[in-house]
């Protein structure tokens, strides 16, 4: 697994897996690898590195800390294809981000982007979408809501290229139901639709520790799911 930063001694390891991205049921060839740790004071880092060298030469590998709370605190990415080299901080505010961010052959730009409070973060590896799971307010009790969804932009071209948008995804719960996936059957697991800002649909299953085990586009073939988890006392020397 690829990281921007290597695990310090302190971080205590949570939990760690794996996804794989299919089309039409078929494996595309992009593999996620990810890990949980954390700090002595509670703070949570999540590593992933999403390696699709073997498909569209798309390589993404992140750094996200959050708070004990679970508010973001920053984010730092790594992004290359073919045509780009890029890499990105954000730094996450009550109601803005501060984005420091280059692309090979441009200059270092620094923006502040505004956005609602109680924000989520999309930040496009697997693992990040528990976004979904931590954003749906606790006061909604079943009800759809609106949910405010920072996210850095992979697909704009040159200097544009990881930029940040504000946007609102809608969330419905969806009742609790087994979720089978490679790396187990979870029992009771929660699930929850989502319509994006484009209109695209999608499905999500969580365990109950917010971890994202199945995401499905329906309309589209896409889907995105666990392979391998180790948490806790379960984890081995590999995975």
């Amino acid at each position: 697994m690829r990281v921007l930063h290597p695990v310090h001694p302190t971080e205590t390891l949570l939990f760690r897996g794996k996804y794989r991205y299919l089309k039409d049921d078929l494996p595309t060839g992009d593999v996620e690898t990810w890990q949980i740790t954390r700090l002595a004071d509670g703070t949570e880092i999540v590593r992933a590195d999403l390696d699709g060298t073997s498909t569209r030469g798309e390589n993404l590998i992140t750094h996200f800390r959050r708070y004990p709370d679970g508010r973001p605190h920053w984010l730092r990415i790594r992004y290359r294809t073919e045509t780009v080299n890029a890499a990105a901080q954000y730094t996450f505010d009550k109601a803005s981000i501060r984005i420091a961010r280059q692309s090979e052959g441009y200059g270092r730009r620094i923006e502040t982007l505004e956005i609602a409070e109680n924000y989520v973060i999309d930040y496009h590896s697997m693992i990040a979408h528990d976004y979904v799971w931590r954003g749906y307010p606790d006061d909604a009790e079943g009800e759809p809501r609106a949910v405010p969804v920072f996210s850095p932009d992979l697909w704009e071209a040159d200097d544009e290229v990881l930029k940040g948008r504000a946007l609102r995804f809608n969330i419905t719960p969806r009742r609790e139901e087994p979720c089978v996936t490679p790396a187990g059957v979870f029992n009771q697991a929660d699930s929850f639709a989502i319509t994006l800002s484009d209109g695209v649909e999608a499905v999500v299953w969580y365990n109950k520790k917010g971890i994202p085990l199945r995401w499905t586009y329906p309309l589209k073939g896409y889907e995105f799911i666990l392979v391998a988890f180790q948490s806790g006392n379960e984890i081995s020397p590999s995975l």
